[in-house]
């Protein structure tokens, strides 16, 4: 479905939407399809207008690679999970090195060490 949106000249800023349907105003424009990834930890996207086509579009500006700690964050179980390993390593006796909940972590940090 197309989109719309109301883009501001003078402060090259979308105003309004998107939207699927344009606005009763002379300054709506077709937006181009914003990027599939983003880190929002590390990247922005600019919009801005395309003369040439008549469209609002963007660009991605920024390193696009995870930082250590989002990489981790992204890896790590979830706390549900994480909770059942404690659990299930609390009623095995094995609270230790050699427990479910130390082995997941411990990959996660070895895999991405700071």
């Amino acid at each position: 479905m197309d989109q719309f949106v109301e883009w501001d000249s003078d402060t090259s800023a979308i105003v309004t939407g998107p939207q699927g349907v344009k606005g009763g105003v002379d300054n709506w424009y077709p937006l181009a399809e914003g990027p599939e990834e983003q880190n929002p930890e590390t990247q922005t996207v600019e919009y801005y207008f395309d003369e040439d086509q008549q469209v609002v579009t963007w660009r991605v500006t920024g390193d696009p690679n995870p930082t250590p700690i989002q990489s981790r964050q992204w890896e790590y179980p979830s706390f549900e999970d994480q909770l059942d390993k404690l659990w299930h390593d609390i009623d095995n006796g094995t609270l230790d090195k050699t427990g479910l909940f130390y082995a997941a972590l411990k990959a996660v940090k070895d895999a991405h060490p700071k």
